[in-house]
């Protein structure tokens, strides 16, 4: 049987106030402006699969500095 871990964006999001994930993928880019690397990586850590897949498939853009950067960190996370 395979189980899940992690949460959903959105369900991760209400415990901070938010209503929707792309506020807490928001959370993710903006921890990394201001330059908490480790908790963009604990952040990323806390979604389930699906989510993870859509942050940085689809909500993470190319041609964005600050996205582009995210996803480093991430992937540079998961080979630690």
């Amino acid at each position: 049987m395979n189980k899940e871990y992690g949460k959903s964006a959105e369900t991760l999001a209400k415990t901070y106030g938010w209503s929707t994930g792309e506020e807490y993928y928001d959370y993710i880019v903006e921890s990394l402006i201001n330059g908490q690397r480790r908790q963009v990586r604990n952040l990323f850590k806390e979604m389930n699969s699906e989510c993870k897949r859509e942050f940085l498939n689809n909500y993470l853009e190319n041609d964005n500095l600050h996205h582009i950067e995210t996803k480093e960190v991430i992937i540079a996370g998961l080979y630690k």
